[in-house]
Parts: structure tokens; C-alpha cells; sequence
């Protein structure tokens, strides 16, 4: 070789390794930022979020159900359990719900009960409060999935499996923690039903121009053709709150073992009640928006949307007022 061509063999190396190397951290970047939305990163077998897969499987409920900490205390039989997703930041939603709609006095003439699901947090001090949060309310089921948006579905999914099979109340209700609850009214209005109607699973449900899947990346309700193929989904209750009874999760779950799942949660409990052969029951008593409702809608509105932590304590008073104030309104004993 030319002496004078040894500088430039040596610049060409340089660069090829700098090339390769760069190369290396990209894809280690992007396989961390896979593991942090996938489901469950280290399950053999198991697809993901967005990942190929030969063949399509179900919710890894062995996996969920393995979870870290002491899960909260139910009894069974209840009339209603809430399930709460919150973000392990979330701590002074919480509190506030722990002191408006989730509070109980010590006379209450039906059994129910409010639970907070919340996943692994990103850095160890969160989720050491969480911990101690647990440790001092006993009200939070803490999962083995990382705390994301697109790990939504799993949260859901194992806050009904483990309310079905350990505390079996009549009913489940699942909402949100900027949600208010109608704690004084909806126990009693689902007592009132009488029998525990078969397959129920009621909400607000979407009109069908508002289920179209959406298929831009970009998007945080993305979803690709792998994990859910038809552009529409079947009607389904938005995850602001949705009302099942205990056989209709238990078919849900049942379906979910086999239907893959999809990272848009209350879509993706639609499709199980497809599958499932339960219809969707549309309510007005779910309200998507938080508007200044009257006194006396509290005794019809069962769920509301989206309150910050005043305007949670600012309905619990409504809720309270509207036992005496509205005697004169008609009394709505129907879902719609």
C-alpha cells in the first residue's frame, strides 16, 4: 500500500466505526422505547403492541395477576366495586376522591367500594409512595406493567380480573380519577334492578362516525392493522365509565383470553362484549363532559367527566344537596 494512502484508509475506518456505532445506539434506543409500550417485553410467545405475531393471543392474566405488593382488602357480595385508573403521580386525585364521592360514612345501607389501579412507576421515589400510598389507605392494586397510556388495556384488564374472581361483587364500575362518581345514588339505583341482569355492560356509548380506528402513528389512540384488522370498531361505552355486571365480566375476561388485545381500552372491552355476544347499552346517566350541571341532575347523572379536584369537592355538595332539595323531581329508575 502507498504510504500516502494510509491516512485515508484510516479516516475511511474511522468513519465506518462511527457510522456503526451510531447505528447501534438507534436501535437500542428504539428497542428501549419498544420495551416501554410493550406488554410484556420478557414473555416469551407473547406479541406486542404493534408486533408481529404468528398467531394471535390473548390477555397474559397469569402475568398480571403476578403482581407486586399486597393487593386491597374486599368483601364479597357487594353491590358495587369502583375501579379507578390513576397514574402513580396522581396523588392528589386520590386524596380528593378519598374525601368526596370515595368517602363512606359508617351507616351506609349498601355495601360498595372504590379501588385505585396503578401501574409501575418510571423512577423508584413514585413508586416508593405508591407504596407507602397503599400501605396507609389499603385501596390501590398495584400492577406488574409498566404505568403507560398504551398499557392502559392491561390496567383495566387486571382490575377486572382480579374484582371478578376475588371479591365478586354484583357490580363493577369502571371509571377514571378526574371522574366523579354518583357514590350516593348509583349503589342504590343498581340494588333497585332487582335480579342482576345477565350481560350487562352499559355506558356512554360512541356513535358510530366516533369508532373508526385510527391508523396515524402519531396518534395516541393508534392502532395498526396487525393488532385489530376491521377500520371500525363495534359499539363500545367510553372508558369515562362503564357499568358491568358480574356474569358480564366474566364473559368478557373469559373472551379476553383469546381475542387479542389492541392499546385503547374501552374499544377493546367493546370488541371482548362482541365476542362475547353482549350488546352495548347506551345511558345518559354517563356524561363525557363536565358542564355546570343543576342540583337536581344529580339525581339522574351517575358519572362525570373530567373535574379538577375543587369541582369534585363542588359536586359532592350537589350530590348532597340534591337528597332534599329536588323531593319534587320525577325519580328516573331506567338506564336511560
Amino acid at each position: 500500500m502507498h504510504p500516502r494512502r494510509l491516512p485515508q484508509l484510516l479516516c475511511a475506518t474511522l468513519l465506518l466505526a462511527l457510522l456503526l456505532w451510531g447505528l447501534l445506539l438507534v436501535a437500542e434506543d428504539a428497542r428501549g422505547a419498544w420495551a416501554v409500550s410493550s406488554r410484556f417485553p420478557l414473555a416469551r410467545g407473547r406479541w406486542r403492541f404493534g408486533g408481529a405475531a404468528p398467531v394471535p393471543s390473548g390477555v397474559d392474566f397469569a402475568s398480571l395477576l403476578a403482581s407486586p405488593g399486597a393487593a386491597p382488602r374486599c368483601e364479597p357480595g357487594q353491590v358495587l366495586l369502583v375501579l379507578v385508573t390513576s397514574a402513580p403521580g396522581n396523588r392528589e386525585q386520590r386524596r380528593t376522591i378519598r374525601r368526596t364521592w370515595g368517602a363512606q360514612g359508617e351507616l351506609v345501607p349498601l355495601q360498595w367500594q372504590a379501588v385505585f389501579l396503578v401501574g409501575q412507576a418510571a423512577d423508584a421515589g413514585t413508586a416508593d409512595r405508591v407504596r407507602r400510598e397503599q400501605q396507609d389507605f389499603g385501596d390501590i392494586l398495584v400492577g406488574s406493567y409498566q404505568d403507560t397510556y398504551r398499557n392502559l388495556t392491561l390496567k383495566v384488564m387486571h382490575g377486572l380480573k382480579w374484582a371478578a374472581e376475588r371479591c365478586r361483587p354484583r357490580y363493577i364500575l369502571k371509571t377514571d380519577d378526574d371522574c366523579f362518581v354518583n357514590t350516593d345514588r348509583l349503589p342504590g339505583f343498581l340494588a333497585q334492578l332487582g335480579p342482576v341482569p345477565a350481560g350487562l355492560y352499559a355506558g356512554s356509548v360512541f356513535s358510530r362516525e366516533k369508532r373508526q380506528v385510527i391508523r396515524e402513528p402519531s396518534s395516541k389512540w393508534y392502532v395498526s392493522r396487525q393488532d385489530y384488522g376491521p377500520d371500525e370498531y363495534p359499539p363500545y361505552a367510553s372508558g369515562i365509565g362503564y357499568v358491568l355486571s358480574l356474569e358480564a365480566a366474566a364473559r368478557v375476561l373469559a373472551a379476553a383470553e383469546r381475542v387479542r388485545p389492541i392499546p385503547v381500552e374501552d374499544a377493546y372491552v367493546g370488541i371482548l362484549a362482541e365476542a362475547a355476544g353482549i350488546r352495548a347499552q347506551a345511558s345518559a346517566r354517563f356524561a363525557k363532559h363536565n358542564v355546570h350541571w343543576r342540583v337536581c341532575n344529580y339525581r339522574y347523572l351517575m358519572v362525570i367527566h373530567h373535574l379538577s379536584p375543587p369541582q369534585q369537592e363542588a359536586a359532592r355538595r350537589s350530590m348532597l344537596q340534591a337528597r332534599d332539595a329536588c323531593r319534587d323531581s320525577v325519580e328516573v329508575t331506567r338506564w336511560r
